[in-house]
Formats: C-alpha cells, sequence, structure tokens
C-alpha cells in the first residue's frame, strides 16, 4: 500500500477502476457466506491485495477531490 501511495502522483486507476478492485474480496465473502466453500490463503491473499490497493486509491481520490474544491472554494471567497 505504501507503493500506491508513493505513486499515486505519476499515475493511478479512476474510481470506477478502483471500485472495480473491490469486487473480488466481496464476491468472494458473498460466496463463502451462502455457501459451504471455503477459500484458501493464496485466493484471500491476492483478493485482499486488490482490495486493499482499490481501497486506497479512493481514499486518495477523495483526499484530492476534497483539496481541490476547498481550493475552487476558496478562490471564489477571495475574489467576493
Amino acid at each position: 500500500m505504501l507503493t500506491s501511495a508513493c505513486s499515486f502522483g505519476f499515475w493511478h486507476p479512476g474510481a470506477a477502476v478502483s471500485a472495480l478492485l473491490l469486487v473480488p474480496l466481496v464476491a468472494d465473502g458473498l460466496v463463502q457466506l451462502c455457501t459451504a466453500y471455503e477459500s484458501k490463503n493464496g485466493r484471500r491473499f491476492v483478493t485482499g491485495v486488490l482490495f486493499g490497493y482499490g481501497l486506497l486509491n479512493l481514499f486518495l481520490l477523495s483526499i484530492v477531490w476534497v483539496f481541490h474544491w476547498g481550493y475552487a472554494l476558496g478562490l471564489r471567497w477571495k475574489a467576493a
């Protein structure tokens, strides 16, 4: 996750791609909840990494969006 935070300024997936990265963990959890299936450690690791990367990207995107929104708001208040 440190890699995602450090490389966020260079390239990052958009919100839609980041949201799609959350789906495998949720799907695996729902399948385990509704059936007798139990995933192994390898699958849990992969889905957890994807989920963590997607969630961190969504968090960083929200921080950037709020910063830009606040900056634009400040410029409007300054001009008024």
